[in-house]
């Protein structure tokens, strides 16, 4: 995984790594148990001795169970939001920034866009890793977070690949399990995956979404089982994938017409 070898001044600090299993998931050839252990030697190897602390954040209900055994197994912390909306998983960034105090290392891995803005904020008073450090603001927020945050990932699969006889092993923490949706911190693996999965909480995610509401008020009133309530909720999810897939296709179209179509994109908005 190439990152910079850590200064001084990172060598002994803590580390948090942001991992959007939504956008980039565990492929089918990859033993997710490996995944944790990998980071922690890699980042080890590069000097940085302090505190690690792995979070793995999306629709984590969508997500196999056995993966998110796997991840869970090696002492990487699960995190769920509702949807894949960028306000949903910012306000998990910005709930560690008030919980964390600089100085400590942060590592994105996404290919959500609007990560390019925060890096540039974030860079500020913390290290980004993956990122230049001090951080260059004539590189594009939204081209350093597709080039970074992409990079980093598939960075990281090449050396799992190429190491895949290597066995699971290296120290782990206890694993947490957090619901975002319901600001609610459950206790175990069986119990978190029991929660997101429940009749009850699929009904309250589907408020989340454009006519949500309806919907659920329709599946109380039909009386419909938990299998007919995640299967709405999936068709919005998936309407919101394909919403995302134009908007990108839009980005990279204007990009080619203008390039310098990032200077007046709006971060603000694309939070809401």
């Amino acid at each position: 995984m190439d990152l910079k070898a850590a200064t001084k001044r990172q060598a002994d600090i803590a580390t948090w790594v942001l991992w959007d299993l939504s956008r980039c998931p565990v492929p089918s050839d990859v033993d997710a148990r490996r995944v944790g252990p990998f980071i922690r030697r890699a980042l080890k190897s590069l000097g940085y001795n302090g505190d690690l602390t792995i979070t793995a954040i999306g629709i984590l209900s969508q997500v196999p169970i056995d993966v998110l055994r796997a991840l869970s197994s090696t002492g990487i912390n699960l995190h769920h939001v509702p949807t894949m909306y960028n306000k949903s998983i910012m306000t998990s960034v910005y709930m560690w920034k008030s919980d964390n105090s600089p100085p400590a290392n942060v590592m994105l891995i996404s290919l959500q866009r609007i990560f390019g803005q925060f890096i540039a904020d974030l860079s500020e008073k913390y290290y980004v890793l993956g990122s230049k450090v001090p951080y260059d603001r004539q590189l594009e927020p939204t081209v350093f977070a597709r080039r970074a945050g992409c990079f980093l990932w598939e960075s990281l699969l090449a050396s799992l690949r190429a190491e895949a006889k290597k066995e699971c092993s290296g120290t782990t923490g206890k694993s947490t399990f957090y619901c975002s949706g319901c600001c609610l911190g459950l206790l175990g693996f069986e119990s978190f995956t029991k929660h997101i999965l429940s009749k009850e909480h699929a009904l309250d995610e589907l408020d989340y979404y454009p006519g949500g509401v309806e919907a659920g008020n329709e599946s109380r009133a039909r009386k419909e089982d938990a299998a007919a309530i995640l299967a709405r909720l999936q068709g919005f999810r998936e309407a919101r994938r394909l919403e995302e897939e134009e908007e990108e296709a839009k980005y990279k179209k204007q990009r080619l017409e203008d390039p310098y179509y990032d200077e007046e994109y709006d971060y603000e908005a694309e939070a809401e």
